[in-house]
């Protein structure tokens, strides 16, 4: 289970990329075009609103950082490079709640 969560995040920012806001911003949540881990410089690859429920909530606003712009998920799993996903949350969500949410869907896809 611990490999498909990052296929699913990483195949969920691809798809989030092209169906959002290009650039810096998303809902209203602003993230910037670079960030730093280590010593390495990485690019925004993909930027998205993750909403749940059939009401459509707004939960989080995800960034994807890597280090070379890709669209294949395969090609960002497998660089050796680093990589960076950063959540700012637009709800109040219970970390227990968040774990329930994140196995039930893992479940569902394994």
């Amino acid at each position: 289970m611990r490999r498909s969560l990052p296929v699913v995040l990483v195949s969920a920012m691809i798809v989030l990329r092209v169906g959002t806001v290009s650039g810096k911003e998303c809902h209203g949540v602003n993230v910037p075009e670079q960030t730093q881990v280590q010593a390495s410089t990485l690019m925004l690859n993909g930027l998205g609103l993750r909403q749940a429920t059939m009401l459509k909530v707004n939960v989080y606003v995800a960034a994807l950082y890597v280090a070379q712009k890709s669209t294949d998920a395969n090609a960002i799993l497998t660089a050796n490079t680093p990589k960076k996903l950063v959540l700012h949350f637009v709800r109040d969500v219970d970390g227990a709640d968040l774990t329930k949410a994140w196995d039930e869907g893992l479940g569902r896809r394994l």
